[in-house]
């Protein structure tokens, strides 16, 4: 039986933890105390810099600009991409890079609703799409992933922002780690790895799709899933992708 002693420490226990889940702990980004995961400094810092930086990035990759007049960096003038236009929330960069890191390979999706809220400024009436899709995990990368870390950013998105979201549009074959690959053998073994599901030919005939992915390197994932859903009919393709290496 337990002694008096005993179910007060056990209370004073529960009462503590209680306390610490009603703060949030720590934000996850600068550790100071913080009653969300992301603490409002951390994410009010980040949607500065990206306000900031949009308009000096490239329309279709979202690459910062040489040249500040232009809309497009010199390659996507050289060789436009299937992809009509994007928008990075942050950089591949220190710090956020370790949480991308930690959400995508260390089984923390419950870091996909905070990291969600950094896209949301994404959207605005001039971008707004018909419809939000996201990059698909092939059976096999997601059987051993567990979940795939674009739907889990894009589901967070179209509630808030009122989309439909077509979660099953595209397929994905499957193929080496991307992650493992250089530039060039990313461009070539993504072509062809994406296929439009059975059944969703009307939902992207004609219309402008959004396609959300966590992080943007060389674009060829994101030019090829373009590419594929101009096939289906899609009128225009668009990204918002979380992070974008520079």
């Amino acid at each position: 039986m337990p002694t008096p002693a005993r179910t007060r420490s056990k209370g004073l226990m529960a009462a503590s933890l209680a306390l610490l889940g009603a703060l949030g702990g720590q934000c996850l980004l600068c550790r100071q105390g913080s009653r969300t995961r992301l603490c409002e400094a951390c994410i009010g810092t980040a949607r500065q810099a990206a306000d900031r930086d949009r308009a000096a990035r490239c329309e279709t990759c979202a690459l910062p600009l040489r040249a500040a007049a232009s809309l497009r960096c010199a390659r996507c003038r050289r060789q436009p991409p299937a992809l009509d236009h994007c928008l990075a929330a942050l950089d591949y960069a220190h710090p956020w890079d370790r949480l991308l890191l930690d959400f995508k390979f260390n089984a923390r999706p419950q870091l996909a609703r905070p990291l969600a809220e950094l896209m949301l400024d994404l959207s605005s009436p001039a971008t707004r799409p018909d419809l939000l899709c996201c990059v698909p995990l092939s059976r096999e990368r997601m059987a051993e992933r567990g979940y795939n870390q674009s739907h889990e950013l894009a589901r967070r998105l179209a509630g808030p922002l009122g989309l439909p979201y077509a979660p099953r549009l595209l397929r994905r074959l499957p193929g080496p780690v991307q992650s493992r690959l250089d530039a060039a053998q990313r461009r070539r073994e993504v072509q062809g790895a994406f296929l439009l599901s059975p059944g969703q030919a009307a939902r992207a005939r004609g219309a402008c799709i959004t396609v959300v992915d966590d992080v943007m390197t060389t674009g060829a994932t994101l030019d090829e899933v373009a590419r594929t859903l101009k096939r289906a009919g899609a009128r225009e393709v668009r990204a918002w992708v979380l992070m974008r290496a520079t």
